[in-house]
């Protein structure tokens, strides 16, 4: 059975637990850190499985490629290490993104995020699903997760590295040098005019895993890392590249859906969510705009 690896998101459909904040964590070394948290979640209530926990685009986009592939989906959480989709979770406040007040990065002294994965027990967590696997796996992250996980796949054999599929996650410069051979040549063609399923560049991944899922590996499974690379190219050839523009325009629904998921690590501060949408994600919203949809959101109570 293929294994697909994705991310946890910030957004959740069931209200975090306020015992499960890393902002209430004090400042401490890694070792500290850990124990404060596991400790947090050896009392806490879990809630759901993590697929119906996690929500966003980029888990949808995840989730529609393992049912499609018929493959065991796991979780790369920042706050519960390497979880199954069907795993009951509590639902938790913990990031790795800066600017959070619930940035776990900024409670620890001299460690990263692949320090705290790692003590979390998500190293071990990862290599004990990849040797117990036997079939393809496709690791769906974006850059800060693969970076995480990066240590965690230097030791990777060269039989078990030929049935690994990389999509996604470009800026990582830690990763294991073969698996760069295994990488699949997804680039901005998939948000490009003739795309079928553009977004943006929080979902990538996922939308890139899907599109392999459902457009490569349905009619070759068992082909070669080469071979599903050049089918990749095949399928995106005549793709044209997104024109450069002053921003995407998008629904008020999606503009919202994208708002949540980054409100956390905004603090939920309009002024540093409008430069998250126009800054870093190129989608174009007029400040008026975007403060009635903020206010819309938080009169919700959504977050």
């Amino acid at each position: 059975m293929p294994i697909i690896l994705t991310a946890c998101t910030q957004r959740k459909r069931v209200t975090p637990s306020p015992l499960l904040c890393a902002r209430d964590l004090e400042i401490g070394t890694l070792g500290q850190v850990v124990e404060a948290w596991t400790a947090k979640l050896a009392t806490a209530e879990v809630v759901a499985p993590a697929k119906d926990v996690y929500c966003g685009r980029s888990f949808v986009e995840a989730k529609k490629a393992a049912d499609s592939a018929q493959a065991e989906l796991h979780i790369v959480s920042a706050g519960l290490g390497l979880i199954h989709n069907q795993q009951d979770i509590p639902s938790y406040n913990l990031t790795v993104s800066k600017g959070s007040p619930d940035c776990i990065l900024d409670k620890l002294q001299g460690h990263g995020d692949a320090d705290w994965w790692a003590a979390l027990g998500g190293h071990k967590m990862l290599t004990d699903v990849l040797d117990r696997s036997s079939g393809l796996i496709v690791i769906a992250l974006p850059s800060p997760y693969l970076r995480m996980v990066a240590p965690a796949l230097q030791g990777v054999s060269d039989l078990l590295c030929e049935r690994i599929r990389i999509v996604g996650g470009r800026d990582v410069p830690d990763l294991n040098p073969r698996l760069e051979h295994v990488r699949l040549p997804y680039d901005d063609r998939l948000d490009g005019p003739q795309s079928t399923l553009p977004g943006t560049r929080s979902d990538f991944a996922s939308r890139a895993v899907r599109h392999f899922v459902e457009n490569v590996l349905s009619s070759a499974p068992l082909a070669t890392a080469k071979e599903h690379a050049e089918l990749v190219e095949e399928a995106l050839a005549g793709w044209d590249r997104p024109s450069p523009k002053s921003g995407t325009r998008m629904s008020d629904d999606d503009l919202k859906s994208i708002v949540r998921d980054h409100w956390s690590r905004a603090d939920g501060r309009s002024t540093k969510l409008l430069r998250i949408l126009r800054d870093e994600l190129n989608i174009a919203c007029e400040q008026k705009r975007f403060s009635r949809l903020a206010a819309e959101i938080r009169e919700e109570g959504a977050l």
